[in-house]
Order: structure tokens, then sequence, then C-alpha cells
């Protein structure tokens, strides 16, 4: 008997412990909510919105952390958080290496480009765990490639999952989380911005294509 397609599987996986029907109501009701692609505001950086989400001495958690950039720029603008990094690197100097073995609650968590580097599968208990993590009115920041950008996620092999912004809103509420803001991020220089989004702006929404690179999604806990 021929093997099925990995997707397939997949798709299955997911099924089991998630409702497709409950998710597709979730997408709709993000886009429904926060209008279409073109309708999102425009942010420079993702580290910009970053900042803005976090409060005075909160306690931070960044899962995939890397070589630990966005602790330089939380260090200088916002110098009372205490941060702590989690990354699956085993080399890395971080604090955790798996999220499982997390015994504290945080303030804020974020993850910069990391869950497109999950199977759809993994999405769901991932950002379980992260709601987990959070205190009560606690604030989680992901950032993912736009798809209306596609450069921005086939550029990178070890991508697996493409999500636009709304299904990546309706992921975060099916776990239970509320989204509150959804931002496009496009820091090129200032000429070239001004030029594609105004000269060029009908043609972009003409042919569906973006100019934003990343989205990134902030929700609150409940």
């Amino acid at each position: 008997m021929a093997t099925q397609p990995r997707y397939v599987k997949q798709s299955a996986e997911f099924c089991k412990d998630n409702s497709w029907s409950e998710l597709y109501k979730s997408r709709r009701a993000i886009a429904q909510r926060f209008g279409k692609i073109f309708a999102l505001p425009l942010a420079h950086r993702a580290s910009d919105v970053l900042v803005e989400s976090v409060t005075h001495g909160a306690r931070v958690l960044e899962i995939g952390a890397g070589e630990h950039g966005m602790q330089s720029r939380l260090a200088r603008d916002c110098p009372t958080v205490l941060y702590q990094s989690m990354d699956v690197d085993p080399q890395g100097d971080h604090d955790y290496h798996d999220l499982s073995e997390i015994p504290h609650t945080f303030d804020c968590v974020f993850a910069l480009e990391v869950v497109e580097h999950l199977r759809i599968d993994e999405i769901g208990p991932w950002l379980a765990r992260i709601g987990e993590l959070l205190r009560p009115r606690g604030t989680l920041v992901l950032s993912t490639p736009n798809t209306y950008y596609p450069p921005a996620y086939l550029r990178d092999a070890t991508h697996r999952t493409p999500l636009c912004y709304d299904e990546l809103g309706g992921l975060i509420e099916t776990a239970g989380l509320r989204v509150e803001r959804i931002v496009r991020i496009y820091h090129d220089p200032v000429p070239r911005a001004l030029a594609r989004r105004y000269l060029f702006g009908w043609l972009f929404r003409l042919i569906g294509i973006d100019f934003a690179r990343q989205i990134v999604v902030v929700a609150k806990k409940p």
C-alpha cells in the first residue's frame, strides 16, 4: 500500500487535537476585525513593536533567541526588564533549551521569525505552552514572514509553514489568547518606502502583492 504524503499525515495529526472549523471561524473573525492585508498599519521594525509592548520592570522571555540581538535592544530602551532566553540550539548560551523545562511565568513572551519553522501540527501545542508561560494579562509578540510578500518566506529552506496574518491570528486565538494588534513591517530606506507606499501602492493592491516583508501579531492572555 502506498504511504500517505507527509502533509496528509500532518493534517490528520492536527485534526486530532484541533478543530479545522474552529480555526476557520477564528481566522475569519481576525480578517473581519482587522481588515484586509493592506489595511494593516506599518511599522519600521519588529523590535519597535516589541519595545512598545513591554512594560516597566516586566519579566520577558525570548523564544528562538539566537545571538541575543533583542536583549541588547531591550537593555537600551527598556533597562528595567528582566530578560531570559530559550533556544533549541544546544551550543547557544541560553537560560533554557526547551519550553517544557521553564519553571517561571512571564509578563511578555516573544518569538521573532520562529513560528514558520514549525510544522502545522506543532503550532497549536507550542502556542498552548506559551499561554501557560504567560501571566494573566501577559503579552505575546510573534513575527513571521508576510505571505503577501513571497520572497520573505521562500528564501529560507528551513521554513515549514507559511502563515497568513489572519491564519496566525486565528491560531493564536484558538489557543486562548486575544489578538490586539497586527502590524506590517517595512524597513527599507525612506525614499523607497515612500515610493512603494504612495506611488505604487495601487499596483501592489491590484496584483495582491505587498511590499512589507513581515507581520507582527501582539496578543494578550485574558
